[in-house]
């Protein structure tokens, strides 16, 4: 954690040493004027980066798969991200951050992080499931790796492993006591779009 926050003052220094060289260059006005400039830009980028990836983040945390059929093509979810990577390195004040979101911006700048992107998680596939898995509201894949729902798949019956009604005759059953109502017949009842 230490690192990273020596790396960023030396860079928030070197940035401001820029900006500082290139307002004595030109008007400090010019530098101002490009900071709003900039600033505007980027919060556009991330409003459209949100437009198209926001449905999709929006499935995972509710716990659903996105379906790849549903989705937008990779090509546009990979100018999405870039674009609000892009957004955010435009609202960060300096020249290095902005010349680093124009590069961003580029099409084969983004086929080669895309291709990066794909390596990293086809190397750590097991690491990505755990994060996609706490995302979701899981976590992890019950401590086996392959096996969601622990245990052996094919040695048991039962696909969630053990008794499916807890231990002992019916103890640590899952099942919910209660009791049973009778079901009044003569109450009208709203057809649904199941109903033939």
């Amino acid at each position: 954690m230490g690192a990273v926050v020596g790396i960023a003052l030396v860079w928030f220094i070197i940035e401001m040493l820029l900006w500082y060289l290139v307002a004595q260059f030109i008007s400090g006005w010019w530098v101002f004027f490009w900071f709003i400039i900039a600033a505007v830009i980027g919060i556009s980028l991330i409003k459209k980066a949100a437009g198209t990836l926001n449905p999709m983040a929006q499935q995972m945390k509710n716990g659903v798969i996105p379906n790849p059929a549903n989705q937008p093509p990779e090509s546009t979810i990979a100018k999405s991200v870039a674009s609000g990577i892009a957004g955010l390195l435009f609202l960060l004040p300096g020249l290095l951050t902005d010349l680093g979101a124009v590069l961003i911006m580029l099409p084969f700048v983004q086929r080669k992080l895309t291709a990066a992107a794909k390596n990293y998680a086809l190397k750590n596939q097991d690491k990505m499931m755990a994060m996609m898995a706490k995302q979701m509201g899981g976590n992890g894949m019950g401590g086996m790796s392959g096996n969601p729902f622990g245990g052996n798949p094919f040695g048991q019956a039962n696909p969630f492993g053990g008794n499916p009604f807890g231990g002992g005759k019916f103890g640590n059953s899952t099942v919910v006591d209660g009791e049973a109502k009778t079901v009044k017949t003569d109450v009208k009842r709203i057809k649904s779009a199941n109903d033939e």
